[in-house]
């Protein structure tokens, strides 16, 4: 097992990428803290989990209210003695044109996808250095962090943008203490948050990936391992993308009219 007696914290654990995440690194031998904000989805997350064996516990977190990290932190070292990784998986998406962006939604979705991160990777980085042990960051970003990925908020591709650099950044100034941090771009991945009932909306999702199809969260199980584990001690400061080859065939697509 890759991740034996390592515990992680996975925010928006309870669904999608998130809750894919959360499983693959239990049966990887880590113990996991489901960190999401709607309580019924945690509990039935962490029932999961403990069928399957494996120890888990769950914290209704909001990301982006910072004074939250710390109870989070330590409800986790509190059940299990030490944190040795955070994935950074909690995210806000609106589908909205430019003149659509309000100030609030702007606000909730930086706070989210953004502030909430790069605050709860602060208060975590803390407690690795003050267990003199290393650690692990695990953002998840997206490639509309580098490409029009429409109709997605404005907001969001500017926050999924923010995490590749505070990702290169973080990894820079905490690599002398033995954190590496690094980030995973999906693509296209079909969950809670981006699914849609309109079969329109989804071949127009699927156009331009050489692999055919929209990703599934289990696709980003294998880097989010890797990552994690001992075998990528050397590696930091890296983002990979997961999305079927599309960026290397982007070329701009037809755009409907697709609304919230």
């Amino acid at each position: 097992m890759r991740l034996k007696d390592k515990v992680a914290i996975v925010t928006g654990g309870s669904s999608g990428i998130g809750k894919a995440i959360a499983l693959g690194y239990v049966k990887e031998g880590a113990k996991v803290v489901i960190a999401a904000l709607h309580e019924d989805k945690c509990v039935e997350t962490v029932e999961e989990i403990e069928k399957m064996g494996g120890e888990a516990i769950y914290d209704t977190l909001d990301v982006g209210d910072v004074d939250a990290h710390p109870k989070l932190i330590h409800k986790s070292i509190d059940a299990f003695g030490k944190v040795d990784i955070l994935v950074n998986n909690a995210a806000y998406a609106r589908r909205e044109e430019v003149f659509e962006v309000t100030p609030d939604s702007w606000d909730k979705q930086l706070d989210i996808s953004l502030k909430g991160l790069f605050f709860l990777s602060q208060h975590f980085s803390k407690h690795i250095i003050d267990q003199k042990t290393t650690g692990r960051i695990i953002n998840i970003g997206s490639v509309a962090g580098v490409m029009d990925f429409h109709p997605i908020s404005i907001a969001y591709h500017a926050a999924k943008a923010g995490v590749m650099i505070i990702t290169k950044v973080m990894a820079v100034d905490l690599a002398s203490s033995g954190i590496t941090v690094n980030c995973i771009a999906p693509g296209s991945i079909v969950t809670p948050m981006s699914s849609s009932a309109d079969p329109e909306y989804d071949e127009y999702m699927t156009k331009g990936i050489p692999e055919g199809r929209r990703g599934k969260p289990e696709d980003i199980v294998p880097p989010a391992v890797m990552f994690a584990s001992d075998e990528a001690q050397y590696i930091t400061g890296q983002t990979i993308f997961v999305e079927g080859g599309a960026l290397s065939v982007y070329l701009g697509r037809d755009e409907p009219d697709f609304k919230a």
